[in-house]
């Protein structure tokens, strides 16, 4: 019976502590329909926390990409501002070019964690 119990307990301890399956969705500057926002040609987004949007780039830099990651991240430095790769605009100047795509495809990911 204390194997039994033991046993139990073992696969309850390592089934708790498996690591979690991390869904990202990837984009590529070549396949991606419509004005590319970033300065690299690759990004990995992914949903962390609530609704936490980040993107992760080939140079393994990580960037907040919306308002709840910008918030959980501001004091963290491993966190880089996406407006060092976020293109401007070239028919509006002033402005930048939208990613809010990428935020709208990271919240899928937080709906089906």
């Amino acid at each position: 019976m204390k194997k039994i119990t033991l046993l139990s307990v073992l696969l309850l301890i390592l089934s708790c502590s498996a690591p979690a399956t991390k869904n990202t969705l990837k984009f590529t500057k070549q396949e991606y329909i419509g004005e590319w926002p970033f300065s690299v040609n690759e990004i990995e987004v992914y949903c962390s926390g609530y609704k936490e949007i980040y993107g992760r780039t080939n140079d393994g830099k990580i960037y907040a990409l919306n308002g709840s990651a910008k918030g959980a991240s501001h004091n963290d430095p491993s966190i880089s501002k996406v407006g060092e790769i976020w293109l401007d605009d070239p028919k509006w100047a002033g402005l930048k070019i939208s990613y809010g795509d990428f935020i709208t495809q990271g919240l899928t990911i937080c709906e089906n964690k």
